[in-house]
């Protein structure tokens, strides 16, 4: 492989990855060029990986979770230098749209994206520099500070939540990335329960071990009855659905108690559409929530939360892998074998 090329994987449609030799990028005056040492697979790139993803149009760099160190600088860069060790969101908001003055920065219309964590080397784009890059503090691994980005939609969603403590809250789909961070973010705001709902017994195992004081596999066990039992017939407080699944959604509105709050934080697939019992709704007096990635203050306090060990990070890393086996992480996160693989490119090939 030439000097001037790296290896990335590309995603070429649903089902359908290859891992390519492409020119390594060079930096544009306000953007930073990052040598990758871990980037972790996502929920939403399984999801991606088998039905495609809106915002990606293939052929096109994949994965969008990595931390690495910095080898090369644009001419306007001040506060970054090389040999850094930084990690970056995944988007910035554009500062002057209608959602941004109003402090909705995850709804901006201009939000960018950036996609290409699974390569060698990555470009921050500037706006992304300016405002979602942060040095990595020594106590930290590239893995452990890779989390960042899902970390993010998860503190915002919570921060919609307003979780009280002694309240009781229900996660479908507790056992992914995504239910794992909600767990211990409950936790962390005085939940007197957290019961996790998911398909996968070696999940379970990792919510448990976080904290989670039921466990329930819907493959034995009808979820909203076991939940409604487990909090002496009314439902959860709070529910919040993390699985990306119809059957899930319906879980968690039908496991909520009268006057309680819905979280449904997976999305579905575009265009697809759940029937709602509106007596319920409307008579049980329900707070419904959707929920869409994180604002600049979000990412801030997902730093935070992370570099002060209140989330455990490398409890949500099953394993890792090189980058010619993204395809296999995925797979496997899709089987829920694993929680979250990270990808390390300096990882011999397997």
């Amino acid at each position: 492989m030439s000097q001037e090329n790296m290896r990335a994987m590309m995603f070429l449609g649903p089902g359908d990855l290859e891992l390519q030799e492409i020119p390594i990028p060079k930096p544009e005056p306000d953007q930073v060029l990052v040598k990758i040492h871990a980037a972790t697979t996502c929920g939403t790139d399984a999801k991606a990986y088998r039905r495609g993803h809106h915002l990606m149009q293939p052929p096109t760099l994949f994965g969008h979770e990595f931390a690495g160190e910095v080898v090369a600088v644009g001419s306007e860069i001040k506060n970054f230098s090389i040999g850094m060790r930084v990690v970056p969101h995944n988007s910035a908001p554009c500062q002057v749209c209608f959602h941004c003055k109003i402090g909705q920065e995850n709804l901006c219309e201009h939000l960018i994206f950036n996609f290409g964590a699974f390569a060698e080397y990555a470009i921050i784009p500037g706006p992304i520099v300016r405002l979602n890059t942060f040095e990595i503090p020594d106590h930290i691994s590239y893995t452990q500070a890779s989390i960042l980005e899902p970390l993010v939609s998860v503190v915002h969603g919570q921060r919609i939540l307003q979780i009280q403590p002694g309240e009781r809250v229900a996660i479908i789909g507790a056992g992914g990335p995504i239910g794992l961070m909600h767990l211990q973010m409950a936790l962390r705001s005085g939940a007197s329960q957290v019961i996790a709902v998911d398909l996968s017994d070696t999940r379970l195992k990792v919510a448990e071990k976080l904290g989670a004081t039921a466990l329930i596999n819907p493959n034995g066990d009808d979820p909203v009855e076991a939940i409604r039992s487990l909090t002496g017939g009314l439902g959860a407080d709070v529910t919040i659905e993390s699985a990306g699944a119809k059957a899930a959604w319906l879980t968690a509105l039908k496991a909520v108690r009268k006057g309680g709050r819905v979280q449904w934080f997976g999305g579905l697939k575009s265009g697809e559409t759940i029937d709602l019992d509106t007596h319920w709704v409307h008579y049980g007096e329900l707070t419904l929530y959707g929920t869409f990635h994180g604002t600049p203050l979000d990412v801030q306090r997902a730093f935070e939360l992370i570099n002060s060990g209140v989330i455990d990070a490398q409890a949500l890393i099953s394993g890792e892998l090189p980058l010619e086996r993204v395809e296999d992480a995925l797979k496997m996160m899709i089987e829920g074998e694993v929680v979250k693989m990270a990808i390390r490119p300096d990882l011999p090939a397997q």
